[in-house]
């Protein structure tokens, strides 16, 4: 069977009716930028391609894709449909403008005419009215020049109410959702149902022909870029997490959340219960065990996160696709890896602060020390120890 029959079979059937049903890639910096690529894609049956260019804002990541240029050149060389794509880190309104703004200098840039599909990858709930700041993100790319824009997401943002995909009028909808055979969304313009299709890549469907057909033309939009407006880089706390009021107690903020304090000091490493700080962020959902995630506290910097955990600062900004390193915010998660916490211990039943000290070669004290221990005989089955 070939591949582009593979991929017939595993497609789930769309709920509501549309005849187009086009097979589009997308690719950023981790794609080769080859016309030999392009072409490749296009005999394996993709018609069109949607290049990444940027990621945040030109006064925070400041990120643009090396090989954009190159990628985008190549894929117009062999005949496919180009549109782009934003990675969007925006924190509120005024930041979502900002990325908005950079992402247009740049298309500008790489000459890209005013009916050039224009996309929020808008996957990152980073800010407190997110589908307001998606919204305002569109709406100034419009207001630059370019007329036809949509937004990407993943299917659990639109169903679990994050994002509202009617909300956006006729802006296109490009939502991602694996392993379902309908997206419960019933304006859906494109569906990304693989991330291991053509070439081995994100592959989608175009429903309406937005993605894959027809060519870009017009002009390159001439209105005036503002500058960037200052905004503070503040995101919306990550799902799952609380941030400590004046005033809270962990068996108080444990109530809330239907738990115990116990399991908020085990899931949180915290050797005294007692010992809150104001703008401290808890996870307050997930098991006890060793974490391969951490929340970003007030004061921190990704080198002392880094340090904290056994790893290092160009591996957590790969591995959180993390563009400018000195852009984190206070509730921000960051994933640690498999080498994230090789420095650490899950406290076991029957466990004592100075047997786990004696097995790895340290003192029960130390240990209290640099877990902020004050009663060495309080530990708790289930929570992390930094060795």
């Amino acid at each position: 069977m070939s591949q582009t029959a593979r991929q017939r079979q595993l497609i789930p059937r769309r709920s509501h009716k549309m005849a187009v049903r086009n097979p589009f890639i997308d690719v950023s910096s981790y794609q080769p930028d080859t016309v030999a690529f392009f072409q490749t894609a296009k005999n394996q049956g993709a018609q069109g391609v949607v290049v990444k260019l940027t990621e945040g804002s030109e006064d925070g990541s400041n990120y643009i894709n090396p090989r954009a240029a190159a990628q985008i050149h190549n894929a117009l060389a062999v005949g496919l449909r180009v549109a782009c794509y934003h990675f969007a880190r925006y924190t509120s309104i005024p930041d979502a403008q900002n990325e908005a703004r950079f992402f247009v200098k740049v298309a500008r840039q790489f000459g890209m005419y005013d009916d050039t599909l224009m996309i929020d990858d808008a996957e990152v709930n980073s800010a407190n009215d997110y589908q307001g700041a998606t919204l305002a993100f569109l709406q100034e790319v419009e207001a630059l020049g370019y007329k036809s824009t949509g937004v990407y997401s993943m299917r659990s943002f639109f169903t679990g109410g994050i994002l509202n995909s009617h909300g956006f009028g006729n802006r296109k909808k490009w939502i991602a959702g694996y392993g379902v055979t309908s997206l419960g969304i019933d304006n859906a313009n494109a569906w990304q149902y693989t991330d291991h299709g053509i070439m081995g890549i994100d592959t989608s469907f175009d429903f309406d022909g937005a993605f894959t057909t027809g060519k870009a033309s017009g002009s390159v939009p001439s209105t005036p870029v503002p500058a960037p407006q200052p905004v503070e880089h503040v995101g919306k706390p990550a799902d799952g997490t609380y941030i400590v009021q004046s005033g809270d107690t962990l068996s108080g903020i444990a109530g809330k959340y239907n738990t115990t304090w116990q399991t908020l000091a085990a899931i949180n490493s915290l050797g005294n219960p007692n010992l809150l700080q104001v703008g401290q962020v808890l996870k307050v959902t997930g098991e006890s065990s060793p974490q391969n995630t951490y929340y970003v506290q007030a004061g921190d910097t990704l080198s002392g996160i880094a340090s904290k955990f056994g790893t290092t600062v160009s591996g957590l900004v790969s591995l959180n696709h993390i563009a400018n390193p000195n852009v984190i915010y206070v509730g921000q998660k960051i994933m640690l890896g498999d080498t994230g916490q090789s420095n650490a211990y899950t406290v076991q039943s029957g466990d004592t602060l100075s047997g786990i000290a004696s097995a790895h070669g340290t003192t029960w004290q130390a240990l209290a020390a640099k877990n902020h221990i004050s009663n060495p005989n309080m530990i708790f089955v289930g929570q992390t120890i930094q060795l």
